[in-house]
């Protein structure tokens, strides 16, 4: 009897033995599972999340830069920006020292025999440009001295205006197609055709003598208009003959040695003193004689 009690007891204490080694074969099962409870907790995922590169970006010092955008700052003050509303240059536009110099230097003049500028008074140029005409539309009308130009052509020598009186065009401007040929304004020119500034034909001006502002700042613009008359009847008389039934005209030009020669004594005839072309001086009482018989023969009563 003691015997069953004690296998029976025996038989319990194995039974809970195996059943202890049991439990604690699936607790170690259990427990070395960390591994992969290790794996489920990432702590590598976890401090991806927290990386503190994220957390950088976040709160980057470049973004914060760009907030306080100080470059912004600077250019909404720029002192260019003050320099352009003070507008100097404007200032310095408005006072026209350029535009004052470009209207004057219309009658700005340099000789054909010495350089030299003067300025136009502004008075001046007010009474005189206060011209409206026919010549105003033509190319290179100045016409700042169309008024003098005016008065000069009324005290034309009689034997002049007998020839040329309501045929010719008196025009104070610089002739622009003369302008293109000499690289400079001459003081005067005599256009029988009416050349326009390319050279072609048929312009308004037909039958013109254009004195220069350049004439009136050196003075002589009597004696310039004086020659361009002389050309103008050397022009109109062409048809005139000697009384051996030559051209007068070409038996000038041989005579005085060519046309603007013949135009300088002309000059020299009816009293002034500028001569380009002429070199032999005072005319000789046999040239005014010549003169004198040309014009007799030539005008028109």
């Amino acid at each position: 009897m003691n015997n069953k009690y004690i296998f029976s007891f025996l038989f319990l204490v194995i039974l809970t033995a195996v059943s202890l080694l049991l439990f604690n074969s699936q607790t170690s099962d259990s427990t070395t599972t960390v591994p992969d409870t290790t794996t489920t907790t990432t702590v590598p995922d976890t401090t991806t999340t927290t990386t503190v590169p994220d957390t950088t970006t976040t709160t980057t010092v470049p973004d914060t830069t760009t907030t306080t955008t100080v470059p912004d700052t600077t250019t909404t003050t720029t002192v260019p920006d003050t320099t352009t509303t003070t507008t100097v240059p404007d200032t310095t536009t408005t006072t026209t020292v350029p535009d004052t110099t470009t209207t004057t230097t219309v009658p700005v003049n340099i000789s054909e025999d010495e350089e030299s500028v003067q300025i136009v008074e502004d008075e001046g140029l007010d009474e005189q440009l206060l011209y409206e005409g026919p010549y105003i539309s033509f190319a290179g009308f100045e016409g700042s001295n169309q008024r003098l130009l005016d008065e000069l052509v009324a005290t034309l020598p009689a034997e002049l205006k007998a020839v040329i009186k309501n045929k010719i065009l008196f025009i104070n401007g610089c002739h622009q197609y003369a302008l293109t040929v000499v690289s400079r304004c001459p003081y005067g020119v005599w256009d029988s055709s009416g050349t326009y500034p390319d050279g072609t034909k048929g312009a308004e001006w037909t039958l013109s003598i254009w004195i220069s502002n350049r004439a009136f700042t050196a003075g002589e613009q009597r004696d310039v208009l004086i020659h361009e008359s002389a050309h103008a009847l050397s022009y109109l008389t062409r048809n005139c003959n000697t009384e051996n039934n030559t051209s007068f005209r070409k038996d000038a030009w041989g005579y005085f040695g060519s046309e603007e020669q013949f135009a300088d004594a002309l000059v020299l005839y009816f009293g002034g003193s500028y001569n380009h072309y002429r070199l032999s001086g005072d005319l000789t009482n046999e040239e005014i004689n010549y003169i004198s018989s040309y014009i007799d023969t030539c005008s028109e009563d």
